[in-house]
């Protein structure tokens, strides 16, 4: 069996990613998943990398690999950024069941876990958001934040002005909120309530001296140990909670730069989201100013909305 984007895009919406996935980072805390390292391959020749991910959850008896290729150049080639396939085998016999176009699903499973985390960390009464970076992964983390959010207002800022005229076209009538297309990175999070990182860059993006007090950042674009999208003030004061502690300490460089520099150790990290969602580290409270959620993509997000697609493709 083959599903093609558009066929999962037919079958899928944000909210059931976001409680599938908030359901498998459950399952990751409990222990009742196989989740080995990614495993990457860097082609410096070509400026990319591709990585396999594969992951088993047991109580969703899902099982799942992932192949997915991240070539920042490619936009240029009119190419997407990220392209993935996702091998969902049959956990009693390993017999391949299906092949299912990754690149849609992977865009949408990552917004899901940003619309996991602001369940958890964003305050309350957030009205308004900010998105650096339009590309698909900017419209799903936005799509994401929408669905936990009441948001009246989205501010959005990329280097292409042409992708943020696509995205206002695409996403406002989506999302049924006013967009505003920012001059500046600054000019986008100055207010924000929320602020979603989705880019490419090797420098912060996002500095502390541009945000309020009160605010929930969520970085879920850069995942190499010398890449990272926030400052080091803001990780030093925030509450940081990621998606696993052994993946950020090898692949993010939005934890493992501040701790190189001194002014965090590993003990910084609060918690892992599955930790939160099982109510055994306490998410926002009145008290926190800062939260930061930095993810570096985990297997299980694929595998467990890989799952759901399929069980709804059989079902319709």
């Amino acid at each position: 069996m083959f599903l093609s984007d558009d066929e999962i895009a037919e079958i899928l919406t944000m909210r059931e990613a976001i409680d599938a996935v908030e359901a498998a980072f459950g399952e990751y805390a409990k222990g009742s998943v196989t989740m080995p390292p990614r495993s990457t391959i860097m082609l410096d020749r070509y400026g990319g990398s591709v990585s396999l991910m594969p992951s088993y959850l047991e109580e969703t008896d899902a099982l799942a690999t992932k192949i997915i290729s991240i070539y920042p150049d490619n936009p240029s080639k009119g190419l997407p950024t990220t392209a993935a396939w996702i091998v969902v085998n049959d956990p009693e016999t390993g017999v391949i069941e299906a092949l299912l176009d990754g690149t849609y699903l992977t865009a949408v499973r990552t917004g899901a876990v940003t619309g996991v985390a602001a369940r958890y960390l964003a305050p309350k009464d957030s009205r308004v958001a900010a998105i650096i970076g339009c590309g698909i992964q900017g419209r799903t983390q936005a799509w994401a934040v929408a669905e936990t959010c009441e948001l009246d207002t989205l501010r959005i800022h990329d280097l292409s002005s042409e992708s943020m005229r696509r995205f206002s076209e695409e996403m406002g009538p989506k999302l049924g909120v006013e967009i505003v297309q920012a001059r500046s990175g600054a000019e986008a999070v100055s207010g924000a309530d929320v602020v979603v990182t989705a880019t490419t860059s090797k420098d912060p993006v996002v500095r502390r001296e541009w945000l309020g007090e009160r605010v929930h950042l969520s970085a879920i674009g850069s995942f190499y140990p010398d890449y990272r999208e926030l400052d080091t003030d803001i990780i030093k004061e925030a509450k940081v909670v990621v998606d696993s502690r052994e993946a950020v300490m090898e692949e993010a460089g939005d934890i493992l730069i501040p701790i190189g520099e001194g002014a965090i150790t590993e003990d910084h990290i609060h918690a892992e989201l599955g930790e939160v969602v099982l109510g055994r580290k306490e998410g926002r409270t009145e008290e926190d100013g800062l939260t930061v959620f930095k993810s570096v993509g985990l297997a299980i997000q694929d595998s467990s909305v890989a799952s759901l697609v399929l069980r709804k493709y059989r079902e319709s």
